[in-house]
């Protein structure tokens, strides 16, 4: 594995007058809030990328990490961020990259990602830094809040399908009619072009192709975990798996919207010893009590921290819809993005931590 040269010359001198120069804070903020050991040696230990025979040695994985957060953050793809590297003073001098050392190439960036995808390692990487946040007391676990968002497939088929599609966050479908949906899909995406695991939902009336990223947040909206599955699985199915790759300590409260009341998910709360914070839908055939109503209203005002998560991650890194084929790639991309925006909001609430 190659090494970076950690010896002083003429080029890192000459770097550091650059770079004083230079207007990037955030990185300059990052570099001091993170200690980045915790998430390199588990990136070290997963990452078992050996020497190319052939071609030349791999990359730290630690660095190329960093790589793809740079990504993420600024919006650029592979080549756009190789050239990047090489140009901007703020971004080697982050990754460590002296002056006179060329960048990885964009196959390289692209290799390491595809490597990252088949480890499955991405929800573990949240762990040792949301980890730091709880320690800064920037993360901390007074209540979780749930919900659900589509991640639209640039790949999406281009005629409607012809079969009845599932309305989003419906969970009254018999696994007769699922299975019916399911071999209907089967037979009409072998006359259509697009992502093979994929599916269609209603929503309002209007058609959506691609994935559901599932998240549960702090009351800060800084991400706790994800899950992710194709966009016709129902909201409410959903709950428990989600549930069980949330650390979250007893009696803490759990916000959920009208998407996921039912039986099953009550359930899981009192398994966990957590507090039900659902809100509660209208039942058949008669109008909603009033302290239902009320206290639908009471945690509906706790909703707005979630969905300002979904759309700062859609308006800052393009979230929402998705880079890759494929659910396993989709899943990466849709941590990815939530570590990073966790990453994005530390600068500000450690601001906001000591104004107070």
């Amino acid at each position: 594995m190659a090494q970076i040269d950690q010896r002083p010359n003429y080029c890192d001198f000459m770097t550091e007058i650059r770079y004083a120069k230079c207007g990037n804070k955030f990185l300059l903020q990052i570099e001091e809030l993170i200690d980045w050991r915790p998430i390199n040696a588990y990136l070290n230990r997963k990452y078992t990328k050996t020497q190319n025979a052939v071609g030349p040695p791999a990359y730290p994985a630690p660095l190329m990490f960093k790589i793809l957060l740079l990504g993420i953050w600024y919006g650029l793809n592979d080549e756009a961020l190789e050239e990047r590297i090489n140009d901007a003073i703020s971004f080697s001098r982050f990754l460590g990259i002296s002056m006179d050392k060329k960048a990885p190439d964009h196959s390289t960036i692209s290799r390491f990602r595809s490597t990252l995808v088949k480890l499955e390692i991405m929800e573990k990487l949240l762990d040792p830094f949301n980890k730091q946040l709880k320690k800064k007391h920037l993360l901390t676990v007074k209540g979780v809040i749930v919900d659900a968002s589509i991640v639209e497939s640039p790949n999406t088929p281009s005629i409607i399908p012809d079969y009845e599609v599932a309305d989003d966050r419906s969970d009254d479908c018999s696994s007769e009619e699922k299975e019916k949906e399911e071999k209907a899909h089967q037979k009409y995406k072998l006359d259509n072009d697009g992502d093979s695991e994929a599916r269609w939902v209603k929503k309002k009336d209007e058609y959506y192709y691609g994935y559901k990223k599932h998240v549960a947040t702090d009351l800060n909206g800084l991400v706790i975990s994800i899950h992710t599955t194709p966009a016709n699985v129902s909201d409410i199915t959903e709950f428990k798996p989600l549930m069980e790759k949330t650390e979250v300590p007893r009696q803490v409260k759990v916000y959920a919207d009208k998407g996921y009341p039912s039986a099953a998910n009550r359930a899981v709360l009192k398994e966990k010893k957590l507090k039900d914070g659902i809100m509660r839908k209208k039942p058949k055939g008669s109008p909603i009590s009033e302290i239902e109503r009320l206290r639908n209203k009471l945690i509906s005002k706790s909703r707005w921290v979630i969905e300002r998560t979904f759309g700062s991650i859609q308006k800052w890194f393009g979230g929402g819809r998705c880079r890759y084929l494929g659910l396993a790639k989709t899943h990466f991309q849709n941590v990815f993005e939530s570590l990073a925006y966790n990453f994005y909001r530390v600068p500000g609430l450690v601001i906001a931590q000591r104004a107070k």
